[in-house]
């Protein structure tokens, strides 16, 4: 009984050893059968992607772009405001706007920087009409300083009040002076000090409708000159030094016809002069180098008659 007994439990061993083949058979073959189905569905989307790439189209339309952090919050933003701004616009965390960049519907393009509040900073922008100017704003936001190209192509430095009305500006005017202009609280220029094109200094005075009434320059020979001017702008007084130390001291009518003018001459002897309405002198008084007084009257052409004079 023994020997079936041994050829029975050979034959279980033998029926296991399949048995555990047969299992990891079914596992390799598991195995293929996934390997070959991601083989598959990577060669699908690579064709795929490949269609997409070939039939992409060249141009996005949209009306608003926006770029989010990692953790949702918008950091950029591209749109088209309803009123026609175009406009870039970079954020900080908490969604305020630090820089944009935008135009205009008219076509004025500007780059605004805004501090931590929202508040606009510092603005660089082109008119439409070409000019350039960067202004910079105080913690409110208002514009305090600006540098600009005027339309006329000078350039031109404004200090602004709260109010936005400019009190004081450095400058150079379009036919080449320099000028230093100081305004009131309405902005109305008030005085202005510079240099001539030649380069010579001069201040002027001006009343509340921008009219010059007081001008103070030099001339080319260094010498002085002050005129102080009606609301004709026509000269009323005139006071000057000459090259040679001489001074004068000149009257006009309103018109701005030279009436009366009293002088020194280089030599120190006085002299004063009227003139009748068409600025031609018609009297003359003196006193000769050698203290003789003079008096000469005059025609209308200016034919001196006899001189009355006493030694």
């Amino acid at each position: 009984m023994e020997a079936p007994l041994v050829r029975a439990q050979a034959l279980e061993d033998r029926l296991a050893r399949l048995e555990a083949d047969n299992r990891r058979l079914n596992r390799v073959l598991r195995q293929l059968q996934v390997g070959a189905a991601g083989l598959l569905v990577g060669i699908a989307l690579a064709l795929t992607a490949g269609a997409d790439r070939a039939e992409s189209p060249r141009e996005v339309s949209a009306e608003r772009f926006v770029l989010n952090d990692k953790l949702g919050n918008p950091r950029m933003r591209m749109q088209v405001e309803p009123e026609g701004l175009a406009a870039l616009s970079v954020l900080d965390k908490d969604g305020k706007p630090r820089l944009v960049f935008s135009a205009q519907p008219f076509g004025a393009p500007s780059i605004d920087f805004s501090d931590q509040f929202g508040k606009r900073r510092l603005s660089m922008t082109v008119d439409p009409l070409g000019p350039a100017s960067v202004s910079l704003a105080d913690p409110d936001g208002r514009p305090r300083f600006v540098a600009k190209i005027t339309p006329a192509g000078a350039p031109e430095l404004d200090f602004l009040a709260a109010d936005g009305k400019t009190r004081l500006a450095l400058g150079m005017r379009p036919d080449g002076r320099i000028a230093l202009d100081f305004r009131d609280p309405d902005g109305r220029l008030r005085s202005a000090f510079g240099l001539t094109v030649e380069g010579f200094p001069q201040l002027e005075l001006r009343d509340g409708q921008d009219r010059p009434r007081v001008v103070l320059y030099l001339r080319g020979d260094n010498t002085p000159k002050l005129i102080l001017l009606n609301k004709e702008r026509n000269g009323g007084l005139a006071l000057e030094v000459g090259p040679g130390g001489e001074s004068s001291l000149v009257l006009g009518d309103p018109a701005g016809k030279q009436r009366i003018s009293l002088s020194t001459r280089p030599d120190g002897t006085p002299g004063l002069v009227l003139n009748d309405a068409r600025g031609a002198p018609r009297a003359e008084l003196a006193v000769e180098p050698s203290g003789t007084p003079r008096l000469t009257l005059r025609d209308k052409e200016g034919k001196a008659l006899a001189p009355l004079s006493k030694p």
